[in-house]
Formats: C-alpha cells, sequence, structure tokens
C-alpha cells in the first residue's frame, strides 16, 4: 500500500515564513530606492532569521535562496546609496547664479 503524501508523518516542505518575509522586505526596500536604511536593516534581520529557521528545521522548511538574495539586494542597496551625494538642504538647483547684492549708492 503507497502512503498519501498528505499524511501528518510527511509533512510538505514550504518556505520559511522568515525567508518570505526577508524578501518582501527587501523588494519594498528597493522601491524606496534604499533610502530608509531600517528598512534595510529590517530585510538583512529577517533574512537572517530565515536561514536560521532552515537550519534548524531542514525537512520542513526551504527558501535559502531567497535569504540570500535578500540579503545581496539589501548590500547592493547599501552600496548604491552610499555612493549617491547626499541631498541639497536649499531649493534653489546647483547650477542656479549667486544672487548679487545690491551695491548702495
Amino acid at each position: 500500500m503507497e502512503r498519501d503524501s498528505t499524511s501528518p508523518d510527511s509533512p510538505r516542505r514550504r518556505y520559511a515564513p522568515w525567508a518570505m518575509t526577508a524578501m518582501v522586505t527587501a523588494l519594498i526596500a528597493l522601491l524606496f530606492q534604499g533610502s530608509l536604511p531600517p528598512l534595510n536593516i529590517a530585510a538583512a534581520i529577517f533574512a537572517i532569521m530565515g536561514l536560521r529557521q532552515i537550519r534548524r528545521h531542514p525537512d520542513r522548511y526551504l527558501g535559502r535562496a531567497f535569504c540570500w538574495l535578500a540579503i545581496a539586494l539589501v548590500l547592493i542597496l547599501a552600496i548604491l546609496t552610499a555612493m549617491l551625494p547626499p541631498p541639497e538642504l536649499n531649493d534653489a538647483p546647483a547650477n542656479a547664479p549667486e544672487p548679487r547684492a545690491i551695491e548702495a549708492e
């Protein structure tokens, strides 16, 4: 007699919740162009927790590639964000000429 794959003795492997959370958070960080460092850090932490969850229960969870992809995406976003110049505080464009002072006669 063959065993049914849906029996409680053989649990079906599924993606680790932390791995999926890390991937979604990394994609949201990508939509914000890496401008929110706490979101980048959260995605990296979620990915590490996902790797830990998969390592503890390898027969139950998969998604190691999602975790590493989220970590790589966060690192790339951090590097690209660090390469950009900081935004200017003034509303005037950088190429605008300086205003001239009116000379007293």
